[in-house]
């Protein structure tokens, strides 16, 4: 399999998005790459650095033409994700913008994985081995060396309802399976 070499140009921070005269190319090399935006533009792309197999996030202010690139952090160390784990991202949003973004990939072991940023919980994402609420503490364990994963969040019930689709490793190989969460707790079910 081919890594993706992904390379942005985008006006650094400090430039006008409307009158730039010189962009900065923000360099990024990666293998899979997931992204969120609001209506407004303002957009999170995370993609896993073909370096050092972390999880990076990119906060750009709108689509690459007018934005700008604003930060990037570390969001996953590597020792929590498969190398070229398939990134798959989910957003709820309101009125004031961002309310949370699920981040879902696989661990070296398969596990199905996530980190969670939530806009009333301060000090950013938490995920990893020790997160309750995340997906990742019901050990669901996806198909080895499996490119199949997406991310939905639906907010029009309360509590919104969280799911992920993914090639379960118990279970049939020719068909996908989804880890959902309605607010009672994770099940995973076939699709039949």
């Amino acid at each position: 399999m081919l890594p993706l070499f992904l390379s942005l140009t985008l006006a650094a921070p400090s430039d006008s998005p409307t009158t730039r005269s010189a962009n900065t190319v923000i360099p990024i090399t990666g293998t899979n790459m997931g992204a969120v935006s609001l209506s407004d533009g303002n957009t999170r792309v995370y993609y896993q650095d073909a370096t050092n197999g972390t999880i990076i996030q990119l906060v750009i202010s709108n689509d690459f033409e007018i934005g700008v690139w604003e930060n990037s952090a570390l969001i996953v160390p590597a020792d929590e994700v498969r190398q070229n784990s398939p990134i798959a991202v989910s957003l709820l949003s309101n009125a004031a913008g961002f309310e949370q973004i699920r981040l879902g990939f696989f661990s070296p072991d398969n596990v199905l994985s996530e980190y969670i940023w939530e806009a009333e919980i301060t000090g950013g994402f938490q995920g990893g081995p020790t997160c309750t609420d995340c997906v990742t503490n019901k050990g669901f364990v996806g198909a080895a060396g499996s490119q199949m994963l997406y991310a939905l969040a639906t907010s029009a019930t309360s509590p919104p309802v969280i799911r992920y689709g993914f090639v379960l490793d118990s279970g049939d190989s020719n068909t996908i399976s989804e880890a959902v969460n309605t607010g009672s707790g994770w099940v995973v079910a076939t699709l039949t």
